[in-house]
């Protein structure tokens, strides 16, 4: 991957890390004045049992936003060339993006004004995801996109000595 390209994806990795933020706390939307923002109200429709009291719910919530955001933003430093982070890119994104998607499907009808304000987020973090696999798949199978790959003999590999006729 060229240096620009992992660049571009480093930044839009930590900057789709950082929206994620606008979920929590809310971002104002329209006037000035207005009361209305961008926000999850705290309540889930897959995690709605009488027992589980909505402390916990938020707390849930609250534990995989910060591993989304982590994750991405780590992710994003990681193609960005940072020492510590670089050996890690795969695992980083790929946790961001379990995480993103397991906090949108917790949050979701929750969202306010509207859930499918938020709809480019689970698209997003799925195609991380989906980017993730094929990457994974293409590492343990460097040749499937070339077709299944020949084994040649021996004696015929590249940078390999000529084979020698030995008699014993």
């Amino acid at each position: 991957m060229s240096r620009g390209l992992r660049w571009a994806a480093g930044f839009v990795l930590m900057t789709h890390g950082l929206v994620h933020l606008l979920v929590w706390p809310g971002a104002p939307l329209g006037a000035p004045g207005s009361d209305a923002r961008l926000r999850w109200n705290g309540t889930s429709w897959s995690w709605e049992p009488s027992w589980l009291p909505p402390v916990a719910i938020r707390t849930v919530g609250g534990v995989l936003l910060a591993a989304a955001v982590l994750g991405f933003l780590t992710a994003g430093l990681a193609l960005l060339g940072l020492p510590g982070a670089r050996r890690f890119p795969l695992l980083t994104s790929g946790t961001g993006a379990v995480c993103s998607l397991l906090m949108f499907g917790l949050s979701w009808p929750g969202l306010e004004p509207d859930p499918s304000e938020f709809a480019t987020g689970p698209c997003l973090s799925t195609a991380v995801l989906g980017s993730v696999g094929l990457a994974l798949l293409l590492r343990k199978w460097p040749g499937l996109l070339r077709g299944w790959p020949h084994r040649p003999a021996a004696g015929n590999l590249p940078g390999a000595p000529p084979p020698t006729n030995r008699t014993a």
